[in-house]
């Protein structure tokens, strides 16, 4: 497993294992494994969740291949995975303190993405991304993005509207929400389609929990 130690920690999708003793995968989101399944050729064996992950991260060796996942097949591959029991219990206990320490909140980016017609998630801080779910490059926005939740938050404070929750821009390509998240800021782009209401049920959920 060694040389997986050289995948981005920015990847998801797919690490597609094959080898003189049998074929597997890994399924990563942002450098964090949460599901695989191994078939033991040696011993007719079919191995899923925990079990295939501590089987692969025993090999001394291996030929792998990457394939990168959109947002949408990223979340369709972790239902897949959660109906026939290949996730991976812990995200795979081999990752470091620091992204242990934000498993928490990549499960709540983790929930919003999987809403129908969210493309991509972002957390940012003072214009820069710290987390992100999904296909997108945030990076090119975070700081307008936070000029604008700055002004929409003295809009609403001058009109006496109470506390800014979220603000939507949307065009006919898509919809962008921004919205804030204790000190920090939330980014989703959603598709055109996207079913607003679940999306800001998601962030509202996310709001109200420990940020």
């Amino acid at each position: 497993m060694a040389a997986l130690a050289s995948i981005s920690p920015h990847f998801t999708g797919a690490v597609r294992i094959d080898g003189p003793k049998g074929a597997g995968f890994i399924l990563v989101q942002n450098g964090n494994p949460y599901a695989a399944a191994f078939e033991d050729t040696d011993n007719n064996l079919l191995l899923s969740g925990d079990e295939a992950y501590r089987h692969l991260l025993d090999r001394t060796s291996l030929n792998y291949e990457l394939i990168a996942y959109t947002a949408e097949e990223t979340g369709a591959a972790r239902e897949a995975s959660r109906e026939t029991g290949c996730l991976v219990s812990g995200d795979g206990a081999a990752k470091p303190a620091a992204a242990r320490a934000r498993s928490a909140e990549t499960s709540c980016l983790d929930q919003i993405a999987l809403q129908p017609g969210v493309i991509a998630v972002s957390v940012f801080h003072e214009g820069f991304g710290l987390q992100s779910v999904g296909s997108a490059d945030f990076d090119q926005v975070a700081a307008v993005a936070e000029d604008l939740l700055r002004a929409g938050t003295r809009i609403t404070a001058d009109m006496e509207m109470g506390n800014l929750s979220q603000m939507i821009l949307e065009t006919p390509g898509g919809k962008l929400i921004i919205a804030p998240y204790g000190d920090l800021s939330l980014c989703i782009l959603a598709k055109p389609d996207a079913n607003l209401g679940l999306i800001r049920l998601s962030i509202r959920g996310m709001q109200t929990g420990p940020a």
